[in-house]
């Protein structure tokens, strides 16, 4: 037997419905579908064969793409009729699904007819030992369809026309009308049948089974009411008739309803039945794996932005409260700031254009490594003379493919641990800036956090609670749980020249206040803004309110390409829970189900998008699996590529546990599952880390990931070409090399995020 995977089914349903059905597995008896969401339940089976898993799978799509709601095996039948009627129009309905669903996939056929065989000789129908045509004709015609019409079973000639109808049927009204049909000739068929004093032996026993003990209890209860005769008697008649009216009342009504469901019941055990239809349900449990995991698939809640996001003129407000403060203080002065501003600008300026300049030529040269050369359809009257033996008298043209649109959201790490990074951090993130402006690609920076006290500032509240934060995204069930996240704009594309030269002016006074205090400005100090607190990690949660941001952000500027580039310097905060299905689940952690991924089968799905991604325990360490999911999800709702920079560590051991924990190979393997040769591939990485000062790694989720150095290896350098001894040519061009990789370098943040975008 050939052992298939939960992905293929679920592929396979996808593919055979043409259309992304959500596919959820779970330990039931029976498939179940949600046609207003379009979901399909599959129980999670064992040991299938190819054919049985066809047949399985392509029966279930059919009920998928043509049975209604009603028509369900789970459905409630009709209550004017027995309930005996479900078996019924489960029969023709069976037929009609399946004749059309290998009407639309052909090669069913042979699969359903050898699945069916198969099952049969498991005995799913309940048939063993038994003569088939001496069953009623409902069982006969339930074997003969799902055999495929191939099995040689006798049928009347009046039973002949109605399986000619079963063939027939296309609608689901169809079969309803034909299902009576069956049934009233059933009704007929049963009252001749020569068993039937043996038949009613039998209900009478399987009646005075189920009822007997009830009326047992019913005539001892009468006859403790009628007394004895005795004194002890008599007492008993008084007690009772002290019973309230409401009682008796109460008494009646329980009575009549027991009888009223005795009758029902005797009624359905005269009615026709489809034995074999009763039994293939009873058994299908056999096809379930009872020893499998169960699945937990969760969704992606929606992100509240009008509690997440500050918008860049609030932040630059606040800023400028505290740098006014400061410099009314004498802190520094307005000179200095003047200072600060133009020699970020002489160092980097030059080189941005000169960047500038290199970008457009290589879209220009990828533009015109994609033109052809057209005919126009008009005569170049310069070659007319030519047309008796050249018929290339047409007037070409070069159609040069207009480039892609580009643009990108950069989200910037504000936690506690960046504090010794953001410096560096600040002035990559301006120069990537100043570059985007300059080749005019739409761009908005954001920090990402959860620092409450930031958060309140900039809604100019005084007071409040914590957890109104932990409102930011919905909380219904089966969602991930996700709390609280700040995004505070900084910079963006759409500011003129003196808001943005204002807001760089913000920028680099908030670095120099990260910086040595000893620098070249003299004794000045900057004091970061209280409006700029450092707090967490909340990588997750910026992602998923990213998404929003991100589609608007398409929208807006009409973008053909757009990508994220995250800047963060250690391990985001673990989502560890979401919420259960069932709100009264015991197992919840204040309030929340925790992910199990090595007893659970975890599956992050956005049924419209209709995205899903299955958690390999495995592969995703240390609870990683949620940023990748929520990664994988970002990527699929926003068609954005991911770039990310982790800051490391500029020192020997704290580098290689950097790497160490967070390096892929090219074939996505961890560096950290490796531990025979973990740290000497460490140490080789470090120096290649140390020697480009980037070192690209493959980890899953990303488009790219780089390690970048962290500390004063951030900060850019003033350039400057040194050449010693005797200038000549050769030692002028290698200077000159040496120099352009030198700038390259001290500005990772740009020249990287240029190799990857596509032009």
């Amino acid at each position: 037997m050939t052992n298939f995977t939960v992905e293929s089914k679920s592929q396979l349903a996808k593919l055979m419905a043409t259309e992304n059905l959500t596919i959820q597995h779970s330990k039931i008896q029976t498939a179940k579908f949600d046609p207003k969401n379009r979901v399909l339940y599959l129980p999670i089976w064992q040991n299938m064969t190819g054919a049985l898993y066809d047949l399985l799978t392509g029966h279930e799509v059919g009920h998928a793409l043509y049975t209604p709601a009603e028509g369900w095996h789970d459905a409630v039948v009709d209550k004017t009729k027995s309930k005996n009627f479900k078996s019924f129009l489960n029969v023709v309905e069976d037929a009609r699904i399946e004749k059309k669903v290998q009407r639309k996939y052909p090669g069913l056929k042979a699969s359903f007819i050898k699945a069916y065989t198969d099952l049969m000789g498991r005995d799913f129908f309940g048939i063993k030992g038994r003569d088939i045509n001496d069953m009623a004709f409902i069982n006969r015609l339930n074997i003969y369809t799902k055999s495929q019409y191939s099995m040689k079973v006798f049928f009347t000639g009046e039973e002949q026309k109605m399986i000619d109808k079963v063939k027939a049927v296309e609608s689901w009204a169809d079969v309803v009308k034909v299902a009576n049909e069956i049934y009233a000739y059933s009704k007929d068929e049963q009252a001749d049948m020569p068993e039937l004093e043996d038949f009613d032996f039998n209900i009478q026993a399987e009646f005075d089974d189920e009822f007997g003990e009830d009326f047992d209890s019913a005539n001892e209860g009468n006859a403790d009411e009628a007394g004895t005769g005795d004194d002890e008697g008599k007492g008993s008649v008084d007690e009772s008739e002290q019973e309230s009216e409401a009682e008796k009342e109460k008494t009646k009504e329980f009575q009549l309803n027991n009888d009223k469901e005795s009758n029902v019941a005797m009624e359905d055990q005269f009615e026709p039945r489809c034995e074999t239809d009763e039994a293939f349900r009873k058994n299908e449990s056999m096809l379930l794996d009872e020893s499998s995991k169960d699945y937990v698939y969760v969704t992606f809640p929606k992100a509240h932005l009008d509690k997440i996001v500050t918008p860049y003129k609030r932040v630059h407000s606040l800023m400028e409260e505290s740098w006014k403060q400061q410099l009314d203080s004498n802190l520094f002065t307005e000179g200095n700031v003047q200072q600060l501003v133009r020699d970020f600008k002489n160092k980097n300026e030059k080189y941005i254009s000169l960047l500038a300049k290199e970008f457009e030529m290589k879209k220009a040269a990828k533009a015109f490594a994609k033109a052809k050369i057209s005919d126009t359809g008009d005569i170049d009257i310069n070659k007319i003379a030519t047309y008796s033996f050249d018929d290339n008298i047409f007037r070409k043209v070069m159609m040069v493919p207009k480039g892609k649109s580009h643009g990108l959201i950069l989200l910037l790490d504000y936690s506690g641990s960046m504090s010794q990074n953001m410096g560096g951090s600040i002035e990559q993130i301006l120069v990537l800036a100043m570059f985007c402006r300059k080749v005019n690609i739409p761009f908005h920076v954001y920090s990402f956090s959860d620092s409450w006290s930031n958060w309140k500032r900039d809604r100019d509240l005084n007071t409040g609670s914590e957890a109104e934060m932990n409102t930011m995204f919905t909380n219904n069930p089966g969602e991930v749980r996700m709390k609280s996240v700040l995004l505070r704009e900084y910079l963006n594309s759409k500011m003129g020249n003196a808001e943005f030269n204002r807001c760089l002016k913000n920028m680099l006074m908030l670095k120099a206040s990260y910086d040595d205090r000893s620098h070249r400005y003299g004794p000045i100090r900057f004091f970061r803004p209280e409006s700029e607190n450092l707090s967490n990690t909340p990588l997750s949660q910026a992602i998923c309110a990213m998404k929003d941001v991100m589609l608007n952000f398409r929208k807006v500027n009409n973008l053909d390409l757009s990508s994220l580039v995250i800047v963060h310097d250690g391990e985001a905060d673990q989502v560890s829970t979401y919420n259960p299905i069932n709100p009264d689940d015991a197992s919840t952690i204040y309030g929340g189900k925790m992910f199990e991924s090595y007893s659970t089968n975890i599956i992050f799905m956005d049924p419209k998008l209709k995205f899903e991604y299955r958690v390999n325990p495995e592969a995703d360490i240390n609870r990683d699996y949620v940023i990748r999911a929520t990664l994988e999800w970002f990527r699929k709702a926003t068609n954005s590529k991911i770039f990310g920079f982790f800051i490391t560590p500029n020192n020997g051991r704290n580098l290689q546990g950097a790497i160490t924990n967070k390096y892929y190979d090219k074939d996505g393997n961890s560096l950290y599952n490796n531990h025979v040769t973990t740290w000497d591939k460490a140490k080789e990485l470090s120096k290649e880390l140390k020697t480009n000062k980037a070192l690209v790694s493959h980890n899953p989720g990303f488009n790219k990931f780089f390690f970048i150095l962290g500390g004063k290896d951030l900060n850019t350098e003033v350039d400057e070409i040194e050449i010693e001894g005797k200038v000549t040519t050769n030692k002028l061009k290698n200077a000159f090399m040496k120099f352009n990789k030198k700038r390259q370098v001290n500005r990772i943040v740009v020249s990287k995020f240029i190799e990857g975008i596509a032009a």
